[in-house]
């Protein structure tokens, strides 16, 4: 039963038992008059029934307020296959990441968030990605210090749930389906009788400008293989300028399509030692492979 019903209940009782407004009031007494009378008018029931009205819209669109947040997922490490091969001087962080859900025709929803070294605070970025193109058809950060000065009185949890309308908004808008199953894999992998592998490619390298590594590395590529046939999925300049290792990660497999989320890391120096900048690709696992 609604919350807000209870009241037209107990308004219904107080007209019907009569109660008095007046705790003074003798009821035994036959000189009561009808000034006195504990009866209600038409227009407080109606004045009552309409306030009940009110109630219950108002926590009907509370209700659905709450329905429209969308649910947590799990966090998930995306470095725990990567992590024996680690070349960490100091590995300061390991983001956390979520799977929010897949759509049917090629998008991926996922979010990353990390305490930031040196500033302080955390950030979250919620990003809808098209695997087809691996192009971001939907970015938001999420900035703790944009909440309080400190940057540490928000919680990631609490942070999700101040942009929890604009996240929904986003998920429904580009058709993400939420609370598949979201396992995170290793390569190789065995599909439709096709063993697959990843491994990265055509590593660049340059000298570091900032003199503090003997060189760093300024581009490579994404290789999958399908048994003897091969594809490069994505060619690729890291984020940082002091990128010292690339890594395979793993992949998520698309509850509706033969497509996978390939997972990579790139190691870069930061304030208080290294930490992880994960890349997200499609591929599709039928198509593309010579």
């Amino acid at each position: 039963m609604k919350k807000a019903s209870l009241f037209l209940i107990v308004a219904m009782m107080f007209v019907a038992l009569g109660c008095s407004r007046d705790s003074g009031i003798d009821r035994n007494s036959d000189s009561n008059s009808e000034g006195d009378s504990a009866v209600v008018s038409d227009a407080e029931i109606e004045e009552i029934i309409t306030m009940t009205a009110e109630a219950d819209h108002a926590f009907e669109g509370q209700q659905a307020a709450n329905a429209q947040e969308p649910v947590l997922p799990p966090g998930i490490d995306l470095f725990q296959y990567a992590g024996s091969a680690s070349g960490s001087l100091n590995m300061s962080e390991f983001p956390s990441v979520r799977i929010w859900g897949w759509s049917r025709d090629g998008k991926a929803a996922y979010s990353v968030e990390r305490a930031v070294d040196g500033r302080g605070g955390r950030i979250i970025d919620f990003v809808i990605i098209d695997l087809i193109t691996d192009n971001k058809v939907f970015e938001q950060r999420i900035d703790s210090f944009d909440h309080d000065d400190s940057g540490d009185d928000y919680s990631f949890e609490d942070l999700f749930f101040i942009y929890g309308h604009i996240l929904s908004d986003a998920l429904r808008s580009n058709n993400i389906v939420p609370g598949q199953r979201n396992d995170f894999l290793s390569f190789p992998f065995r599909r439709n009788n096709i063993t697959y592998n990843s491994q990265i490619i055509d590593i660049g390298y340059i000298n570091d400008e900032y003199g503090m590594f003997e060189r760093v590395i300024s581009r490579y590529s994404i290789l999958v293989t399908a048994d003897n046939r091969r594809k490069i999925i994505s060619n690729i300049i890291p984020v940082s300028r002091v990128t010292l290792h690339t890594y395979v990660c793993g992949y998520f497999l698309s509850p509706f399509e033969n497509r996978i989320m390939a997972v990579t890391a790139e190691e870069f120096f930061g304030f208080e030692g290294t930490t992880l900048n994960y890349r997200f690709n499609g591929c599709h696992l039928g198509v593309g492979f010579n």
